[in-house]
């Protein structure tokens, strides 16, 4: 090899260890803070590391044909120890793909390679002569100029295939990389072998490969190329397609992970809901009897007083304290939001009487509309998850808590706000149109804006959330839009 060969070979690995630390980071957590200083160690170990390599297969190129992924594989494995932190499942993905993505763009660039070289040996040969029968030049100006210039020619060639190869393998590491899991997402077994096979396999085509492609002649590689023409089309064809395999069982992975916790947050929205339907109308029956008790009550205290102070006016002061104390407690059972609807009231009383033992001011005014086409089922679920998630937004701030609900109404829309105090975290993942739930069990939980915005869409409407600052601190607002057709009566949610 030519001096700038060894050179285009250093710039190859510092870019592909560049290449490998983004790609780890995106499975990996870094153990230390400092992203460049651990950038920058992981580059000059791994360019250092492939460079002695290269040296020891240029020594012993049987090397080259089988075992050479063994030192590369403990390369990588040993800066994922040093950089990142341990998790085996992911740190093994993370080497399989890297590695077979590598090794087997190998036939992708080398037969251009071998093509280009393959067109220049005849014209490299017929120059010299042609100079040389012109007389051009002298025999030995001639010799040295076409020496310096092959070694141009060599040198560009191997420049243009190692880009390419650069540039298809930076593609291949960013598609896995956007529709990889999140960090805090746990692999499951069988997970883990869907995601391993693919690469498993290439590797194991790469290798086969190189030994069909390579054979052993008085000490010479003889490439299978000049022996079938063919290959030079199919290696790089069939190179292409093992990466693309790999790449689709990642977004084929994703997709199903996806659909399966859209199933279960289908499944969990169903069951919250019948569960919402029944504690509704166990409420209502409740609140039913509570008015007719209250009613009751209230006239037999009245009678009952009365009676007291007609005929022993100022002879029992302690009965008539009493029968005071029972006024005022009955008045506490009186709800104190009246939204036109008894089971919107319901939600509200049991709202105001959490924010009231967890010290957050609540403010509402809010009215249920009237000649409405709305299913009061699906305004309580708007309602209860709006308002349930704002109390537990409000309760993790310091200082003043707050929750404000308002609803108006715009022609033939009807309007729900819920503004709260927040920590200012919003998590919101690609693609998205709902941030992302902040608690650990990510499968089970953030199925509130999920329920909000199917309640809204059925009726034609949706959802807005904004995030604004006010006297420093953070405030989520949120917008629900219903289109009321008041002809039109829609069915619940089932």
């Amino acid at each position: 090899m030519y001096e700038e060969e060894y050179l285009l070979d250093g710039l190859v690995h510092l870019l592909n260890g560049w290449l490998g630390f983004r790609y780890t980071e995106l499975f990996l957590r870094r153990k230390h803070a400092n992203r460049k200083t651990g950038l920058l160690l992981w580059v000059m170990i791994y360019a250092a590391g492939q460079i002695l390599h290269g040296r020891f297969m240029e020594s012993y190129p049987l090397y080259d044909r089988f075992t050479h992924v063994v030192p590369y594989l403990i390369l990588l494995s040993l800066l994922q120890q040093l950089f990142f932190e341990g998790n085996l499942p992911r740190q093994a993905f993370v080497l399989a793909s890297f590695i077979a993505g590598w090794e087997i763009l190998r036939f992708t660039v080398s037969p251009l390679a071998h093509a280009i070289l393959g067109l220049w040996g005849p014209f490299w040969g017929w120059l010299p002569e042609h100079l040389a029968a012109k007389g051009i030049m002298d025999i030995g100006a001639l010799t040295e100029a076409m020496a310096a210039l092959n070694r141009a020619a060599v040198f560009s060639v191997l420049a243009v295939c190692r880009g390419i190869q650069l540039c298809v393998f930076y593609f291949y590491l960013k598609l896995i990389g956007k529709h990889s899991a999140p960090l805090d997402e746990e692999w499951k077994a069988q997970e883990i072998w869907y995601l391993l096979t693919p690469c498993i396999t290439v590797l194991a085509i790469d290798l086969t490969m190189r030994l069909m492609a390579y054979s052993v002649d008085n000490s010479a590689l003889m490439i299978i190329y000049d022996r079938v023409p063919e290959t030079l089309v199919l290696l790089p064809m069939v190179s292409l397609l093992l990466l693309g395999m790999v790449v689709s069982s990642v977004v084929l992975f994703r997709g199903i992970v996806r659909f399966k916790d859209e199933e279960r947050k289908r499944l969990l929205l169903e069951n919250r809901v019948a569960d919402v339907y029944q504690q509704i109308k166990d409420l209502q029956d409740i609140y039913g009897d509570m008015r007719g008790l209250r009613h009751d009550l209230r006239a037999h205290i009245a009678s009952i007083t009365s009676y007291v102070r007609n005929h022993q006016a100022g002879e029992n002061k302690e009965l008539e304290s009493y029968l005071g104390g029972m006024e005022r407690t009955i008045a506490r059972l009186d709800f104190a939001d009246r939204t036109g609807n008894p089971m919107t009231d319901v939600i509200l009383h049991q709202i105001r009487q959490q924010s009231k033992r967890k010290n957050i001011a609540f403010s509402a005014d809010f009215h249920y509309p009237e000649k409405a086409a709305f299913d009061v089922y699906d305004v309580s679920i708007i309602l209860n998850n709006a308002l349930i998630n704002a109390v537990e937004a409000s309760e993790k701030t310091h200082g003043e808590k707050r929750i404000e609900l308002r609803s108006y109404e715009k022609g033939s829309l009807f309007f729900i706000e819920v503004e709260n105090n927040f920590d200012g975290r919003l998590v919101w993942e690609k693609d998205a149109e709902l941030p992302a739930t902040t608690k650990q069990e990510k499968r089970v939980h953030g199925i509130g804006l999920d329920n909000i915005r199917r309640c809204a869409r059925k009726y034609r409407g949706d959802v807005e959330i904004q995030v604004t600052e006010e006297q420093l601190r953070k405030v989520f607002h949120l917008t629900v839009m219903l289109y009321r057709k008041e002809d039109e009566m829609l069915p619940s949610v089932e």
